[in-house]
């Protein structure tokens, strides 16, 4: 066989095999012009976790009961309605055993009784349960939640036990946030004679 037709016959394979080849890669590979599936938008305020913000009644209450579990004052604040956030002021009403120990109570109190409370040394653990009873919906942004609490104070010499119900009304702000901005305090019932959230707020007021 001539040598020219030889080198023809070997190039047209070298070309048949790098065609093929090529069909390969490009049909194996993720389309450069494909359309690309948008992130989604950070809403957490500098990567605060989504189950963290207040973007409905639960989450608002899960993350009332997350600042006293992690002792964390700035969760319990952001809870509390703040006139400037929402144009409502924060009012709590005490159970009626406790109610002479109230006088003037504001919700800088409340942040002041929150602080006293997890600043102290020899507590150790804080455990708290809420089971919802009832809710129903006041208006279209305003949401009323009945709550049965067991509140347990683990410090290094003693253990305090705090029990009753309250009722938290809850609206959100033009910013789509959940705040309470309601909170009254009651005993499971007349019967009852243990202490209550009132009791503990009021003793660690000052």
């Amino acid at each position: 066989m001539p040598q020219k037709i030889l080198n023809s016959k070997v190039m047209k394979k070298f070309i048949l095999i790098n065609f093929g080849l090529i069909i390969i890669i490009f049909f194996s590979c993720t389309n450069p012009f494909s359309t690309r599936e948008p992130e989604k938008p950070d809403i957490s305020g500098g990567g605060q976790p989504l189950n963290d913000l207040q973007t409905d009644p639960d989450s608002l209450i899960s993350k009332l009961r997350k600042s006293f579990t992690s002792k964390n004052s700035t969760d319990y604040q952001d809870c509390l309605s703040d006139p400037a956030l929402t144009g409502i002021v924060f009012v709590f009403v005490p159970e009626s055993r406790e109610i002479t120990r109230f006088s003037n109570w504001s919700r800088q109190d409340e942040i002041f009784y929150f602080n006293n409370l997890i600043n102290r040394e020899e507590l150790n653990n804080i455990e708290i349960n809420f089971d919802i009873d009832k809710r129903f919906q006041l208006a279209a942004d305003t949401v009323e939640t009945t709550l049965s609490y067991t509140i347990e104070l683990q410090f290094r010499t003693e253990t305090l036990n705090y029990q009753g119900q309250c009722i938290l009304r809850t609206l959100r702000s033009p910013a789509a946030l959940w705040y309470i901005y309601y909170w009254e305090d009651l005993r499971l019932n007349a019967n009852d004679q243990s202490d209550s959230w009132s009791t503990l707020k009021a003793d660690y007021r000052f």
